[in-house]
């Protein structure tokens, strides 16, 4: 009896000195998970790609018989990879931007706010995020010149090709999220002076917009507060910048814009000074977001 006394005091003290993460590193995460299935998943691409190549080297010499010509189909196949044009564009965004980068995955996941589907988890929402058969995403960094922000991004942006069917269940299933996640606190801890320290932050979201662009929008604010000490409450660090994301469907294609620090006009503490994006910016922006897919989406638009 005594070892298990002893066992579960250990256990208790075990998990109370587990550092959680926080919102920000829960969804530097997810987009790290993310990063790695594309690799995987264009090295799994090459290797098949390099066989085919070596058994084709390795065959015998010898001619193949001819093939009769038959009629080309008069079927025009649906697009299905997401062209590059199908994104935003750098002069698309009412800031300066500099440097692009952009990425491209195969049966990706729709992610609309990691710590929004952390506060489903927690409250019980059922997980429907859809998968996507085919992705492309970029990042519009903050050009160097600019000295009236911090460096990082003034955009990110993800568009997914879906069923149909399932990008409407995704509204659906934002709607159910923003019901059950209106506020949320957190439990995590930060290091102060080589101390771990557990907190609670308090996350809110709201929607500004909906319906604004394609055929379903939806517009996301997500409020942080700082984040306080769990045992006398004190701030322990600074407010997080507030967050937007934007969710657009034109046809089979989806795509998520959220802002980076210091790109949002709104602040915590008030308007922002210098240049910002204004929700009507934001709203526009999704519109522009629209009219760029609809070439590539099915149907057409």
């Amino acid at each position: 009896m005594r070892d298990d006394l002893t066992f579960a005091e250990r256990l208790r003290r075990d998990l109370r000195d587990v550092r959680w993460a926080e919102p920000a590193e829960i969804r530097a995460r997810a987009r790290r998970r993310t990063r790695r299935a594309v690799v995987a998943a264009a090295a799994a691409v090459l290797a098949v790609v390099s066989s085919s190549a070596y058994a084709a080297a390795g065959r015998s010499a010898t001619p193949a018989p001819p093939v009769a010509a038959t009629p080309a189909s008069t079927v025009t196949a649906a697009p299905a990879e997401i062209p590059q044009e199908a994104l935003l564009i750098p002069r698309d965004v009412p800031l300066k931007t500099g440097v692009r980068l952009g990425e491209t995955g195969l049966g990706e996941t729709v992610r609309v706010d990691p710590v929004l589907e952390s506060c489903g988890r927690d409250r019980g929402v059922p997980s429907t995020e859809p998968t996507s058969r085919y992705s492309r995403s970029q990042t519009l960094l903050r050009a160097a010149a600019d000295r009236t922000a911090a460096p990082g991004p003034v955009l990110t942006q993800d568009v997914y090709r879906i069923d149909p069917d399932r990008s409407r269940l995704l509204f659906g299933t934002v709607s159910l999220l923003l019901d059950a996640c209106a506020e949320w606190q957190h439990t995590g801890s930060v290091v102060l002076a080589g101390r771990t320290v557990p907190t609670v932050s308090t996350h809110r979201w709201e929607t500004p917009i909906t319906n604004f662009a394609g055929d379903e929008s939806v517009m996301l604010r997500h409020v942080s507060l700082a984040p306080r000490s769990r045992a006398d409450g004190t701030t322990v660090a600074a407010t997080p910048p507030i967050e937007v994301s934007m969710v657009v469907r034109v046809g089979d294609l989806v795509t998520v814009i959220a802002t980076g620090p210091d790109t949002l006009e709104d602040t915590v503490d008030g308007p922002r000074r210098g240049p910002g994006l204004s929700y009507a910016d934001l709203a526009a922006l999704g519109r522009t977001a629209a009219g760029r897919m609809c070439p590539a989406a099915n149907p057409p638009c």
